[in-house]
């Protein structure tokens, strides 16, 4: 999914001879082998202490996928990189009884020496995963090539997948569908006796019966569950007057959605709607300032500000929103102290959490494409009313 030549333009403004991606994300988006806890099968992503991947991407050059010998079938199914190359975990007699862990450094470790040598990557400013890449693959690579210049680089990835392409797009807007879907089944299973656990797995289920698979996904009912962010499903059944709070995502081809909706059991609570009334009040406020060149910092005031003049003076926010794609969190995200600007290509999930123990937990959350166009809002054929179940 990466633009390779808006790629080579960075490292190039950056003074970079190459990248390495070492991430699952980031070696997913590099070289599109699924690489991802939430991939139909996530083994390399499970054992990737065992045999990491990763993509060297020289600038002005073609990008190159390292991988362990069992990832051969995936990458040529999967891979839109044309140079692969695998290794097998060989150690050397000292380390025949090493950790697998061990082994599978070693062999990193020789097998990005002889690529890097091969594609004349061995002195100049090479871009790594200050967030992920080993320390030891990070110590023994300063030893091997003395002249190379390790420099974080995850900055420049954060920067590079802010910006969606055509095609990212179409799969985000694909997993937000699988969420609508899925949120439309589980509001059908809200009913007094029903328990947490089984309204999710109506979710879940759902999504997979549709091709997708889910991820972020946590839905409460009730005061004291609603009102932590950390809830976990459980057997509480939901009963009437209950406040219920689904906030979930969906995942297409390795791109996420995260969306968010609320609504009660039989009736509604006046100071509930109340105050959820004023959080879509806000996030709509939020979602009508975006546009390319707006400060991120800027709309997050426009949203805070307004629930606090709309009779809450106390809330405070972290972040009204952020990024979405590979990740269902990523950048940017909508903080106060942001130093991004929006740009077209962005896709951005808008959000205006509220969490009480008097009232329970309550969200309004939609996903949101950026362009020269305009902004298009990806979950508008979602209602945004605090819905009345059963």
């Amino acid at each position: 999914m990466m633009d390779l030549n808006r790629a080579w333009t960075i490292m190039e403004e950056n003074r970079l001879d190459a990248l390495i991606a070492s991430s699952p994300q980031n070696v997913f988006y590099t070289s599109g082998f699924l690489y991802l806890p939430t991939s139909d099968n996530s083994i390399f992503y499970l054992l990737r202490n065992i045999g990491p991947l990763f993509t060297i991407v020289p600038r002005g050059g073609e990008p190159r996928l390292i991988a362990p010998n069992s990832a051969k079938a995936t990458a040529e199914r999967f891979c839109t990189i044309k140079d692969r190359r695998f290794y097998a975990v060989s150690p050397p007699a000292e380390l025949k009884t090493a950790s697998q862990s061990r082994k599978a450094s070693y062999s990193v470790l020789q097998v990005l020496k002889e690529n890097l040598t091969d594609m004349g990557v061995t002195g100049g400013r090479v871009g790594v995963e200050g967030l992920d890449l080993p320390f030891n693959v990070h110590a023994a690579l300063r030893e091997v090539f003395p002249r190379l210049e390790l420099v974080d680089a995850q900055d420049l990835f954060f920067e590079l997948r802010a910006v969606k392409s055509p095609a990212e797009v179409a799969r985000v807007r694909q997993a937000v569908l699988l969420a609508i879907g899925g949120l439309n089944k589980a509001f059908e299973a809200v009913r007094e006796g029903t328990t947490e656990r089984e309204i999710l797995n109506t979710y879940k289920a759902e999504v997979v019966r549709r091709g997708g698979s889910w991820c972020n996904t946590k839905f409460c009912a009730g005061r004291a569950n609603g009102a932590t962010i950390s809830h976990q499903a459980s057997d509480y059944a939901i009963r009437p007057g209950d406040p219920a709070i689904f906030d979930v995502g969906a995942v297409f081809q390795g791109y996420a959605s995260d969306l968010a909706r609320v609504g009660y059991l039989g009736k509604r609570e006046e100071e509930g709607v109340k105050l959820y009334e004023v959080l879509r009040s806000a996030q709509e406020k939020a979602i009508g300032a975006i546009r390319p060149g707006v400060a991120i910092a800027d709309v997050f005031n426009i949203a805070q500000n307004h629930v606090r003049q709309s009779g809450y003076p106390d809330y405070t926010r972290g972040n009204i929103g952020h990024g979405v794609g590979i990740d269902f969190e990523e950048e940017p995200f909508l903080t106060p102290d942001s130093t991004w600007k929006i740009r077209s290509g962005m896709i951005l999930a808008v959000e205006l959490p509220f969490y009480s123990a008097k009232l329970g937990g309550f969200n309004v959350e939609d996903v949101i494409h950026v362009s020269d166009e305009g902004t298009e809002v990806l979950s508008s054929s979602l209602s945004k009313e605090a819905r009345l179940f059963g």
